[in-house]
């Protein structure tokens, strides 16, 4: 795709990596993590998930049982954040955010990396806290026979050097997460396109890169997509997916 420039991507641009509606929504996990939303914007946010037929829908923990409930025969998966947003809680309170997930029908973990503890090379004391976490959910799938628990490590980009996020990626590797993840969105900054093209020469073709924060035009979830996202995340996923619908209107005109 050409150089965005802050433009709209053509129809054929669009098309040529999303050709259906399915193959955008597979890549979505639409989000509200507002802390000022309220209990019926939840609601309105998960009924619209659910008839999207996005990937993933991420909530806070207080909202998981909300979310289990009506997500219940969509195609939609329950998410939910853990050590969020900062990352510095202890093992033990991630390990017990992920026990409560779990137990309310959490099919994806995107749990927040130890930044300071990363930034200051305490390399192993990182990797035990996202294995902890992996391991819980590698137990729960043996256990209750449910299909995968995918498990994302959130890096917070915009608080690394380049070496940062090597090692914070090989790390989560290394822990058997399933994902590295850009950003929290409440950072100062969110996903850019270089950040997901070096996480993804970093960890190969064969490991999950979700970009994350401030993603709200669908322009913007080529430009990821195309820099080696196979995850996008967004609190914007009904407008991009209104963008995309638009699209198919003028293809099928």
């Amino acid at each position: 795709m050409a150089d965005l420039g802050g433009l709209s991507p053509t129809p054929e641009e669009v098309l040529r990596v999303f050709p259906d509606l399915g193959s955008l929504t597979y890549f979505i996990d639409a989000t509200m993590l507002r802390p000022e939303a309220e209990e019926r914007d939840y609601l309105e946010f998960l009924r619209e998930a659910a008839d999207a037929g996005f990937r993933c829908a991420f909530v806070p923990l207080y909202y998981l049982p909300m979310a289990r409930a009506e997500l219940e025969g969509s195609v939609v998966s329950p998410g939910a954040p853990i050590g969020f947003p900062f990352g510095y809680a202890s093992t033990d309170a991630k390990k017990a955010e992920a026990v409560f997930a779990l137990q309310h029908g959490a099919k994806e973990l995107d749990m927040v990396i130890n930044v300071s503890a990363l930034r200051s090379r305490r390399y192993r004391r990182v990797e035990e806290d996202i294995s902890e976490v992996v391991r819980l959910a590698r137990r729960y799938d043996a256990a209750k026979g449910e299909g995968h628990i995918v498990v994302k490590v959130i890096l917070e980009t915009c608080y690394l050097s380049r070496e940062d996020m090597r090692r914070g990626a090989l790390i989560a590797m290394e822990a058997g997460a399933d994902f590295v993840k850009t950003s929290t969105g409440f950072g100062p900054a969110g996903a850019r396109a270089e950040d997901v093209a070096f996480l993804r020469e970093t960890v190969g073709p064969g490991f999950g890169v979700k970009a994350s924060g401030g993603i709200r035009r669908l322009a913007q979830v080529l430009e990821m997509v195309e820099a080696g996202a196979n995850r996008i995340g967004t609190s914007s996923a009904s407008e991009i997916l209104g963008e995309y619908l638009g699209i198919l209107r003028w293809n099928r005109g």
